[in-house]
C-alpha cells in the first residue's frame, strides 16, 4: 500500500475512534491525544500533497477585499460569480468539475472594489487531498470572507461540506483563542494563564504527542479545552463566512423561507437566498458582502472645500487617521499633524483629533499636515 494511502487509512481509523468516544472527565485526555495524532497525520498528508502537486493555486489579491466562493460541484458558483460581476469570467456548464482552476472576478459596491475567487468544487475527502482539496484550502486561508454556496434543492450536502471545511482546519465565524505558543530549545512544556491544572496536563500531553516537547504556552482568556487543543494543534485559519442558498428560482417562495430558516438554525450562520439565473436578491448579497468584509467609507474634505461624496476612500474598520494618510501617500504621511472629523467617531462636528483617532463609517475627514510639507 502506498505511504499516503496508509496515512489516510490511519487517519480514518483515528477519526472513527474519536467519533465513538464520548467526552467526559475520564476521556478528555484521551480525546486530546487523538486530536494531536490526527493533526500530525493531516499535516503530513498536506505536505506530501504539496510536494507532489505544487504549493497551491497562484492567486494575486487585488481590490479592497477578497471573497472566496466555495461549495460542492454544480452548486452554481461559476454562475454566481458571473452574475455578480456582470461578466462571463467563469465557465458555466451543467456538469461537475467545470472550474478546474481559480477564476477571479471583481465587482464594485459603495465605492469598494471586491475581488471574487471561484474555486474548484470541494468533494468529500478534500481534507485528504482529494480533488485538489489542500490547494483549494490554501486559497480559502487568504480570504476576508467565505461564501459557502449551496444548491437550494440539495441542502443535504451542507453538513458534508461544513465537515470537510472543519477537517481542512477552516473555522468559520469563530473567535480566535487568546493563546501564544512559543517553541523553546529546552525546559519542557511551561503553561501559564487562564487554564486549570487538569487542562494543562491535557495540553502538554497533546503537544508532546504532536512532536513538541519544549514550549512556553500563554493563555490570556479562559477557553474550553477542545478549542484550545484545536487552535494549538491544527494550524487553524479563522475566517468570516456566510451561506449563499443559490437556485431559489427552482423552489416556491414558501419552500425558500422554510429552507433558509432550517439552514440558519442548524448552522448558526447567516443565510442569503439568491438566484444567479434570475438575479433575485443579488443586490442584497452585495450589500451583505460589503458589510461582512469589515470595510468602511471615508469622505475626504479638503480645507475650505466640500467633501467628495462621489469617491469615498475605502478602508478597514478600526483604521486610524494615520492609516488614512498612509493609504493616500505613504511617503507624505510622516508629515501628518492631526485631522478634523465630522461623523460617527466624532463628539461634535469638525472635531480636532490626533493621528491615532479611530474613524467610523462615512466620517468626513480633513487631514492637516505640517506647513513646510
Amino acid at each position: 500500500m502506498p505511504y499516503k494511502d496508509a496515512l489516510e487509512e490511519k487517519l480514518k481509523a483515528l477519526q472513527e475512534e474519536y467519533a465513538k468516544t464520548k467526552y467526559n472527565k475520564v476521556t478528555d485526555k484521551h480525546l486530546g491525544l487523538l486530536r494531536a495524532k490526527m493533526a500530525k497525520i493531516r499535516r503530513e498528508i498536506e505536505v506530501r500533497s504539496k510536494k507532489k502537486k505544487g504549493t497551491g493555486f497562484a492567486v494575486k489579491k487585488t481590490g479592497d477585499a477578497t471573497v472566496v466562493l466555495v461549495g460542492f460541484p454544480k452548486a452554481g458558483k461559476s454562475s454566481l460569480l458571473n452574475a455578480l460581476t456582470g461578466t462571463s469570467a467563469s465557465k458555466v456548464a451543467d456538469y461537475e468539475f467545470t472550474t478546474l482552476d481559480v477564476i477571479p472576478g471583481m465587482f464594485e459596491y459603495a465605492g469598494a472594489k471586491i475581488q471574487l475567487l471561484d474555486l474548484p468544487g470541494i468533494i468529500e475527502g478534500a481534507h485528504l487531498g482529494k480533488g485538489e482539496g489542500t490547494k483549494v484550502a490554501s486559497v480559502m486561508r487568504t480570504a476576508d470572507l467565505l461564501l459557502i454556496i449551496i444548491d437550494a434543492t440539495a441542502t443535504n450536502q451542507l453538513p458534508v461540506l461544513l465537515d470537510e471545511l472543519a477537517k481542512l482546519s477552516i473555522r468559520i465565524n469563530k473567535e480566535r483563542p487568546s493563546i501564544m505558543v512559543e517553541k523553546t530549545s529546552k525546559g519542557g512544556i511551561d503553561i501559564e494563564g487562564a487554564v486549570s491544572q487538569k487542562d494543562k496536563g491535557a495540553i502538554a500531553e497533546a503537544l508532546m504527542a504532536s512532536g513538541i516537547y519544549n514550549a512556553r504556552v500563554a493563555i490570556t482568556k479562559q477557553t474550553p479545552i477542545d478549542e484550545l487543543l484545536d487552535y494549538i494543534l491544527e494550524s487553524v485559519t479563522y475566517v468570516k463566512g456566510m451561506i449563499v442558498l443559490n437556485k431559489i428560482d427552482l423552489l416556491s417562495k414558501a419552500d425558500v423561507e422554510k429552507t433558509v430558516e432550517k439552514v440558519r438554525q442548524t448552522t448558526g450562520l447567516d443565510v442569503i437566498p439568491v438566484s444567479a439565473f434570475t438575479g433575485e436578491n443579488l443586490d442584497f448579497l452585495k450589500k451583505s458582502i460589503f458589510n461582512s468584509t469589515g470595510l468602511i467609507r471615508i469622505y475626504l474634505k479638503p480645507k475650505d472645500a466640500e467633501p467628495d461624496f462621489d469617491k469615498p476612500l475605502v478602508i478597514r474598520s478600526g483604521s486610524t487617521i494615520l492609516d488614512i494618510a498612509r493609504k493616500l501617500n505613504a511617503k507624505t504621511s510622516k508629515y501628518l499633524k492631526h485631522a478634523y472629523v465630522t461623523g460617527a467617531s466624532a463628539k461634535f462636528q469638525n472635531q480636532k483629533v490626533g493621528i491615532d483617532h479611530v474613524v467610523g463609517d462615512e466620517d468626513i475627514v480633513t487631514l492637516a499636515y505640517e506647513k513646510h510639507y
